[in-house]
């Protein structure tokens, strides 16, 4: 099958020689093949060639099987065994399971057979009988071939983490972990959308943290970050997670809350959840905030920004009520 006696030899120099010596080495080999004489010639062939042979099977369902538990660089499997499975089917069972190459052999010519191992994805394709050049070079590409696609992989699920990442943060307020602007429109014009689909009452919530400036001006910037890291708690403590929170910049934070108990109970345990932080935290000021509410219409069409202005301006009706009643 093999003609051994004809040899690879390299110009490099004697140290790239045993650098390449040393990485053949590493490089481990599972040879596929029900003929034993042809698999003892393949498994001397291999090993003159520098490479290491992790195991040999004789069917296909010991393929799949010595390939996951032997996890080999590299599989040399005959097309045509013998069995229920043969070398294609085994080839597909196994690239469902990992990423490991294959090489086939085959001593069949007809076209319905290499179309067939063609469409398993092989990385070399060698027609028996075949030179010891023709097989080093084949596993010497398929080995570098494959390493450049995990390359490519690894660096493609790099970029698409760096990617969640960056849009995660994008759409998060790096102080309070609560929804930024952004983050608050793109969630809040799907979660308006299905309210109105199944008839879910739900509001806008405006809350204005009072008296930041005064915090930032007596106190220092570190004391104000932290009351609006203690609204945010307030309002994740008042609203349900599937309620969508945020912090719009500045004092002010937004939601858009289901209601099925109408707006007054989420106002109620707002306040609640207030005199529960200023009593159970030793803080140098206290809490407080202003809400508006705005009603959404379950059949009329306005946006995000209407509900927000009408909200926006309800926290400011109360915050001037709140000033002449202490006036």
């Amino acid at each position: 099958m093999i003609d051994l006696t004809r040899n690879v030899f390299s110009t490099a120099p004697a140290g790239q020689q045993r650098s390449v010596a040393e990485q053949e080495q590493s490089i481990s080999i599972l040879i596929v093949e029900d003929e034993g004489i042809v698999a003892q010639d393949l498994l001397e062939t291999v090993t003159q060639l520098g490479y290491r042979v992790a195991g040999i099977a004789t069917e296909g369902a010991e393929a799949v099987s010595k390939t996951i538990q032997l996890q080999p660089d590299l599989i040399i499997m005959d097309v045509g065994l013998r069995g229920d499975i043969d070398g294609i089917q085994a080839a597909q069972l196994i690239h469902e399971r990992t990423h490991i190459p294959v090489i086939f052999l085959t001593g069949h010519r007809d076209v319905e057979t290499i179309e067939r191992a063609v469409r398993t994805g092989p990385l070399a394709y060698l027609i028996k009988p075949f030179q010891r050049v023709e097989l080093h070079c084949a596993i010497e590409v398929a080995i570098h071939k494959h390493r450049a696609e995990v390359a490519t992989r690894e660096r493609e699920e790099v970029l698409r983490r760096n990617a969640e990442l960056l849009a995660g943060l994008s759409l998060e307020d790096e102080l309070t972990q609560l929804r930024n602007r952004r983050g608050f429109y793109e969630l809040a014009g799907q979660a308006l959308k299905i309210a109105r689909r199944e008839q879910y009452p739900t509001c806008v919530f405006f809350v204005d943290l009072n008296g930041l400036k005064q915090i930032n001006d007596s106190l220092g910037h570190l004391a104000g970050d932290q009351a609006l890291r203690d609204t945010a708690d307030v309002l994740r403590n008042t609203f349900r997670e599937s309620d969508v929170i945020a912090r719009l910049g500045g004092d002010e934070f937004i939601a858009l809350a289901h209601v099925s108990q109408g707006p007054g109970a989420l106002r109620e345990r707002l306040r609640d959840q207030l005199t529960l932080l200023n009593e159970g935290r030793n803080r140098p000021y206290v809490l407080d905030v202003s809400v508006g509410v705005a009603l959404v219409s379950l059949t009329a069409n306005d946006d995000i920004d209407d509900l927000i202005a009408r909200a926006d301006a309800a926290m400011y009706e109360e915050k001037r009520a709140t000033r002449f009643a202490a006036g």
